[in-house]
């Protein structure tokens, strides 16, 4: 296909046709890709309508599938209308005879179509303010607010492509046990099979001739290697691959893992292994293109997999992905949870049979893809009626109770979960329960529960949860709003704030509450006479409350089966939901969570009374054998200091208190509060053989703001762009921060006890010789510099 489109803008209605253009073309927009409007125009998109163009030489009868046009569309071959897109989820395909021809679409505006009166749903949606938009098969990018300030996606979204059509190949891929079949419909004469192990092995090749156009391969793989969540053992991927008459029309990955859910709440097991999902929502990396180069797929899943992530959710009213999400997620061993494009509405009975066309056309093309897990349908499309008072029987959706699910267990082996969130099957519970089922979870966040309310919420499973407004870093400000004297007031900084469409708050509202909890300073006069730590304050609250919560979940006696973060990246710029910004930069709390998500991990907690709790886990495979130091250290010494020998098996953790290991009463969590504290902090280390240290901190009582002087940070080469990191503080700090400019850091925003040093890798990335930087504390008056070793 041509790359290039000629684009015009028209007043809704003003233009029947394409022949009605044939003097315009010449002062048309050229898109050098086929692309979105608001990648060329400013203003609506949906206002106008928009006329692409392109034109195209076939040398035999062609098949040409747009993968996806936005509603509603019109595509003229050679002046005459030949398709109408009904639904922005479905891709469309239509046939050309050889020889030239010209291809016009007719992308006609949205808001135009929604003056047309249709009938009312049960209910109104609270994310937008135009009820029609219940009838439109389209995205809520850029028409719910909540999703930031940005131009729908009117046009060309997903690529345009053209094969001869004999070769035009429709092909699903399922495992069972030990067999991989690939069926399909081609007009090809010959079909080709290729199945390649995750060694890169050829270890199945066979060719067939289509009947009646069908087509089918069994292919039986001795001991197969199994597909692992990330963290719990290895991503094995085979590689299925098609030709048809020698032209290759499928490379698909394909992995061998069973699946299941615990009826008691919700709990993923995989190969008989319970799963702790733990992720965030899926934000697209280009939001107005909504398309995305492969590599930044790819490098956003890396992100949250490095992160210990094991679960991203596609969110019902975004978008569904590309294949290079799910390519990267199979290679990640990110599982995937797909919400159908549902959110909120009353779905009209109409388009049930349509919405479940647009979801079992994804389900064909991941087939055989192991990461998908779960396929729900829709977000809030069971919470909304609830909230708003209607009784089940008021606002029974037959394509939620029924219809979806039946598309799902034909067309897949995901878990079908009726909507997110929803009730466990069976009960009379209600969607909007927190500790039943599924949950949309934000008691600890816009509805201002303390923190510690994570522990008596009983969240089972929270498929979002933990929405703030988080500030990117420091370096992010600068450079799209100029300084932090921005914050919390100015438009262009709110403009990038997330609010629930009607609220007397927003977000930041949320993010300032947790910041006077955690730090109990008066949020308003930071913000007048330093607004830089006005916002480090703000970014680590929001990195407390995710981390006090997922360590919680996480305990192997929670009762909790995971929790997703809403959201993975902010979709405009500024303090955005995302655990990324705009930019895919990371933000603080990302750091936070990852040392919480690692597959294997130390973390304490304060259990009052009962003192310090260490759980220390091993999600791999292996058994981990090592040792655990628990350290206490006050202003004038150690006091604690104790080691044992642990053993954790696959899979599994493990769980004391301080007196299980020190044999001895002395208050850590000064609960007692029987005089001064008897540590400032406690340190849990732990080394087992042959992986690297992990380390957690609790500051039990922390110091408030030091001289600089208490900190020293000595740098030391190790080899070439390697370099190691000293710290070492007088007293216990929360939050150190390693400042360097092209340079990765093994870590960041941890805490640190008093004369226990702390050793961070540094790598060079793009920086000098030898690092330069700084570091920092929020209980530090002033970053110190870096120094290098004598």
């Amino acid at each position: 296909m041509p790359a290039r489109w000629q684009v015009l803008r028209r007043d809704p209605g003003s233009v029947a046709g394409p022949g009605e253009l044939t003097d315009d073309w010449a002062a048309a927009t050229t898109l050098d890709i086929p692309a979105t409007v608001a990648t060329a125009f400013v203003g609506n998109p949906d206002d106008h309508d928009w006329w692409y163009r392109t034109t195209l030489t076939a040398a035999h009868a062609t098949s040409i599938e747009f993968e996806g046009l936005t509603f509603p569309a019109t595509v003229f071959l050679d002046g005459a209308p030949v398709a109408d897109c009904e639904s922005m989820f479905l891709p469309l395909r239509i046939e050309c005879d050889a020889g030239d021809h010209e291809l016009v679409i007719r992308f006609a505006s949205l808001n135009h179509w929604l003056k047309t009166r249709r009938p009312r749903g049960r209910w109104r949606s609270t994310l937008v303010g135009a009820p029609g938009l219940r009838w439109a098969r389209t995205t809520l990018i850029g028409r719910a607010p909540v999703y930031g300030n940005l131009p729908a996606p009117v046009g060309i979204w997903r690529p345009v492509t053209a094969v001869i059509a004999q070769t035009r190949t429709d092909v699903v891929t399922k495992v069972d046990g030990n067999v991989i079949t690939v069926a399909g419909t081609s007009g090809a004469r010959t079909i080709r099979l290729t199945v390649v192990d995750p060694a890169g092995r050829q270890i199945a090749d066979d060719t067939t001739a289509p009947t009646q156009g069908g087509f089918r391969f069994d292919v039986a793989v001795a001991s197969p290697l199994l597909w692992w969540p990330n963290g719990y053992g290895p991503q094995h991927v085979y590689r299925v691959r098609l030709e048809a008459d020698g032209v290759e029309v499928a490379d698909r990955p394909v992995g061998f893992r069973t699946l299941s859910v615990a009826a008691d709440g919700f709990r993923i097991s995989v190969n008989g292994t319970a799963i702790f999902c733990r992720g965030v929502t899926w934000s697209p990396p280009d939001p107005i293109r909504a398309f995305a180069d492969p590599d930044q797929i790819r490098d956003q899943v890396r992100t949250f997999a490095a992160a210990g992530a094991t679960m991203v959710r596609v969110v019902g009213g975004l978008l569904f992905e590309q294949a290079e999400f799910w390519e990267a997620c199979a290679e990640a061993g990110l599982l995937v949870w797909q919400d159908a494009m549902l959110a909120t509405f009353d779905p009209p009975v109409e388009q049930s049979e349509l919405i479940a066309r647009e979801l079992i056309s994804v389900l064909q093309g991941v087939s055989g893809n192991p990461a998908l897990a779960v396929v729900s349908g829709g977000s809030e499309t069971l919470q909304q009626p609830e909230m708003l008072g209607l009784s089940h029987d008021e606002s029974v959706m037959e394509v939620l109770e029924s219809v979806l699910g039946a598309a799902v267990a034909e067309h897949s082996d995901a878990h079908y979960a009726r909507a997110s969130p929803s009730a466990p099957p069976g009960t009379a519970d209600l969607a909007i329960r927190p500790d039943t089922g599924i949950a949309h979870w934000f008691g600890v966040g816009g509805y201002l529960r303390p923190i510690a309310d994570v522990r008596s919420a009983g969240i089972r499973f929270a498929a979002e949860s933990l929405a703030f407004s988080n500030p990117p870093v420091s370096d992010y400000i600068e450079r799209h709003f100029g300084s932090a004297a921005v914050a919390g007031h100015h438009p262009d900084w709110k403009a990038g704030v997330p609010r629930d469409r009607g609220s007397s708050w927003d977000f930041e509202d949320v993010r300032d509450f947790y910041a006077h909890e955690v730090f109990g300073e008066g949020l308003l006069a930071v913000r007048r006479t330093d607004p830089d730590r006005y916002l480090q304050l703000g970014r680590l609250a929001v990195a407390t409350a995710m981390r006090e919560c997922f360590a919680y979940w996480r305990r192997a006696d929670s009762g909790c089966g995971g929790a997703l973060v809403l959201s993975g990246r902010d979709t405009v710029a500024g303090a955005g939901w995302g655990l990324l910004d705009s930019d895919g930069g990371a933000k603080p709390a990302l750091a936070v969570l990852a040392r919480t998500w690692a597959p294997v991990a130390v973390l304490l907690s304060d259990e009052g009374l009962a003192g310090v709790r260490i759980d220390v886990y091993n999600d791999t495979d292996a058994e981990l054998r090592g040792e655990l130091t628990l350290t206490a250290t006050n202003s004038v010494g150690v006091a604690v200091d104790v080691t044992r020998p642990i053993t954790v098996p696959p899979a599994s953790s493990t769980a004391f208190v301080d007196t299980e290991l020190s044999r001895q009463f002395r208050d850590l969590s000064q609960a007692y509060q029987f005089g001064p504290p008897t540590a400032d902090a406690v340190q849990a280390r732990v080394t087992f053989d042959g992986r690297p240290t992990v380390y957690d901190v609790l500051v039990v009582n922390p110091a408030g703001r030091q001289a600089a002087s208490l900190l020293t940070a000595t740098a030391s080469p190790v080899s070439e762009g390697i370099w190691v990191l000293e710290l070492v503080s007088e007293v216990a700090l929360r939050y150190i921060e390693i400042e360097i400019s092209g340079w990765r850091v093994s870590d960041n925003y941890f805490h640190v006890a008093a004369r226990l040093p702390r050793q961070i890798t540094l790598t060079r990335q793009s920086g000098g010789e030898s690092p330069t930087g700084t570091v920092g504390s929020i209980d530090l008056r002033a970053p110190i510099p870096i120094r290098r070793s004598v």
